[in-house]
């Protein structure tokens, strides 16, 4: 039997301890070092809804020091940042995408596709009016160039900057011509840019590149640019520019400032865009297949894994004939897009997908760990990926 004073020791040991002093162990009383370590382990997806804590939540959610903090810890996470135009009266909105890990299935007719949750924020647009709808953007840093643009009947030499951070927009340089369809690229601390008005406009052939440091364009000469054509999209791959066609591959080495035929391909193939990954390119087509480059065979190999198909049966999900991104996140492909129809009143969203790659001998296997539906805007003009 237990004795009186037994049982009261034991009422003690189980009594819960005393409630904690707010106010004591609260952020507020903490110094910034602190909170700022804190904060930069806290994933990316949640600095919207922290900032509205309170203005000093907000003031250190902005503050470069975190996101130095960030990167020692190496908490840094891969973040989309889109341009879309929601109907023809309203001017191009941006957001920020985050995408949630994978937690339920969505079935789309007899297929399952996974499925994860996401959080779609939106940014400040930029001031800029003559920023859509063909531009490119290029990572630099926390920041993103967004470059050209126009209307469809107008080329633009604008340069806008998105601090990633701050979510604020101020002008860059301006390019030396205004141009649509730019493709830009970051290469040794420099962005080259080249694109026109279509593929037989005289100034495609020639190339400007902005030195990061000093803000300052210059052209390059391009010899050899004259002697390809029937090119659909332009990428780096190993240090040099690639533009990739239905039956060849030419690059331009920028230390040379000449292009030349590096690859011809056994068969014709139609891309609708491409990226690099780990320097094996990787493409989807005008028929909706997700392919990489063969370099010791020379050819566009099918990328195996059984639910990539998925994404071809759904018809509001099929990639195929559709305007199309590709990115590297972390290794892995994300591939954006909207379906092409051909009927007005099919619905128009905007797709994405997240594919895990692995090489298996002479194959790439690819696994879909992430898709949705993402908005319903039927016009989407570009995205940009960066590490914060």
């Amino acid at each position: 039997m237990m004795g009186k004073d037994e049982q009261t020791q034991e009422n003690k040991n189980t009594n819960p301890p005393p409630p904690l002093n707010l106010q004591t162990h609260s952020f507020s009383s903490l110094p910034d070092e602190i909170v700022e370590n804190i904060l930069a382990r806290v994933s990316k997806a949640k600095y919207p809804t922290l900032s509205l804590v309170s203005k000093r939540f907000r003031s250190l959610l902005s503050s470069p020091e975190l996101y130095k903090t960030r990167s020692l810890l190496g908490t840094t996470e891969p973040c989309l940042y889109l341009c879309l135009k929601h109907s023809e009266d309203q001017p191009p909105r941006w957001y920020s995408l985050w995408m949630k890990p994978v937690d339920e299935t969505l079935t789309e007719g007899d297929n399952p596709l996974p499925r994860g949750d996401y959080s779609l924020f939106p940014v400040p647009s930029s001031t800029n009016p003559t920023l859509v709808p063909y531009y490119s953007m290029v990572a630099v840093g926390s920041e993103l160039y967004v470059i050209g643009g126009g209307s469809y009947k107008a080329r633009s030499s604008a340069v806008r900057i998105l601090d990633c951070r701050t979510h604020t927009w101020r002008d860059g340089p301006s390019m030396l011509v205004s141009r649509l369809h730019v493709y830009a690229f970051l290469l040794a601390e420099k962005i080259y840019v080249m694109g026109s008005c279509g593929i037989f406009d005289e100034s495609l052939n020639w190339i400007e590149v902005l030195d990061i440091k000093t803000q300052t364009w210059r052209h390059l000469r391009s010899h050899g640019a004259d002697e390809f054509d029937d090119w659909f999209e332009i990428n780096v791959v190993e240090g040099k520019i690639h533009a990739i066609g239905a039956k060849r591959s030419n690059a331009y080495d920028p230390q040379e400032s000449r292009w030349e035929v590096v690859e011809k391909y056994s068969c014709s193939i139609s891309i609708n865009a491409w990226c690099v990954i780990e320097d094996v390119m990787y493409c989807f087509t005008d028929s909706g297949d997700c392919k990489w480059y063969d370099s010791n065979a020379r050819d566009w190999i099918d990328v195996k894994g059984s639910d990539l198909e998925l994404l071809l049966c759904p018809r509001t999900c099929s990639p195929a004939w559709g305007r199309v991104e590709m990115h590297n996140v972390g290794g892995k492909l994300l591939v954006m897009w909207v379906p092409y129809f051909r009927d007005d009143n099919d619905e128009r969203r905007l797709w994405c997908a997240k594919i895990a790659l692995q090489k298996r001998g002479n194959e790439v296997w690819g696994k879909i760990e992430w898709a949705n539906s993402i908005s319903d805007s039927p016009w989407f003009f570009s995205c940009g990926v960066i590490s914060i």
